[in-house]
């Protein structure tokens, strides 16, 4: 009889041991990188108010946290979000106001470094593990960041108001947009040596690009507005879809898009063959326009009604995002459209959303 009570004995504490190790064992479940596949827009904030933020917009849930930065590390991103890039597993938020860009890591957000030795800067790409950011400050600039040890190791000279930046036939291609004047240009860098090579003429204040099926680069020209003192218009110029051969740094064609409306915002479909164009407070509605295409079409994709100011594609599934920001001091929307202009839903995002960038 003891014999069998001993045996009873032994498996209640080895039943009694197993139980405890899987109560202290960590849930496997609890998602430890709850930013790891999803959407993230950069919402600007109003100037000089340092309330800059980034929204995140989960795939699976179909929910939006707002601030995400500010809630994991308990300080504010700064004044005036212009963009952001994901590389590898950072982010990396450039905030033009506060002249520097702070790192992340964009699967749970947690704070890595900042970056200083910038005035105005606004967007980034990368290029062979380097950074290359352009900035508005002393005359037009790109700045070349290292991004091991995370310090700028190069100046390189362009136009005025530098916009985007596209790498390209193994060159990287600049859009100086003229930052309050006029610029007409694409400054082409050799990044083998940090030199401009060449400039491409394509029309006025170049802002955004993109790379279609064919290899070729799509530039959005916005046009120049000159203002009278009463912010009246005292002359302007076309909006402009170009077309440049990169290989032989040649304007291919130009499509006008409005003698008197001005796009500035830009991107292309997953396969490359379709172009959106839209975005800014004196352009309605989003367009689009196949890559084959001579003219634009007449009637809006999305909402011709509504004023977005900035939209993204999804490279994936090819959902167009797009932002809405009727003030700078009340949050902002963001739309989810499919690709043939339906909505699919909407969400409350930060002050002034701008862009979205997406993490699958």
């Amino acid at each position: 009889m003891k014999r069998i009570n001993l045996f009873y004995f032994t498996i209640l504490v080895i039943v009694t041991a197993f139980t405890s190790c899987k109560e202290n064992e960590p849930d496997t479940n609890e998602n430890q990188n709850p930013y790891e596949i999803g959407a993230f827009v950069t919402n600007e904030g109003a100037w000089g108010t340092s309330n800059a933020s980034i929204s995140f917009f989960d795939f699976q849930k179909k929910e939006v946290e707002n601030d995400v930065f500010y809630t994991v590390n308990e300080r504010v991103l700064g004044d005036l979000l212009q963009s952001a890039t994901l590389y590898n597993d950072k982010i990396y938020m450039i905030l033009n106001g506060s002249n520097k860009i702070e790192v992340a890591t964009y699967s749970d957000f947690e704070e890595v470094a900042t970056i200083e030795d910038f005035l105005s800067p606004r967007y980034m790409t990368i290029y062979n593990g380097k950074g290359y950011v352009s900035q508005w400050g002393n005359g037009g600039q790109v700045k070349v960041i290292n991004l091991t040890n995370n310090i700028v190791e190069a100046t390189i000279e362009v136009g005025a108001g530098p916009e985007q930046i596209i790498a390209a036939g193994g060159n990287l291609f600049v859009a100086n947009c003229g930052e309050y004047g006029v610029d007409s240009v694409l400054s082409v860098i050799d990044p083998a040596t940090n030199v401009v090579i060449k400039n491409i003429v394509v029309g006025d204040n170049p802002m955004e690009m993109a790379l279609d099926a064919n290899g070729d680069l799509w530039v959005l020209c916005y046009g120049y507005v000159k203002y009278a003192l009463d912010y009246s218009i005292e002359s302007e110029t076309p909006s402009k879809l170009v077309k440049v051969d990169v290989n032989n740094q040649t304007k291919l064609s130009e499509i006008i898009i409005s003698n008197n409306k001005h796009p500035m915002n830009m991107d292309i479909s997953p396969d490359k063959e379709t172009i959106y164009y839209g975005g800014d407070f004196s352009f309605s509605g989003i367009y689009a326009i196949d890559i084959t295409a001579t003219e634009v079409n007449s009637i809006a994709l999305i909402d011709g009604t509504k004023t977005f100011y900035g939209f993204n594609v999804n490279p994936v599934n090819g959902d167009i995002y797009a932002l809405e920001s009727t003030s700078f001091t009340d949050a902002g929307k963001m739309y989810r459209y499919t690709s043939s202009g339906t909505e699919i839903d909407s969400y409350n995002v930060g002050i002034g959303p701008k862009s979205v960038i997406f993490a699958e």
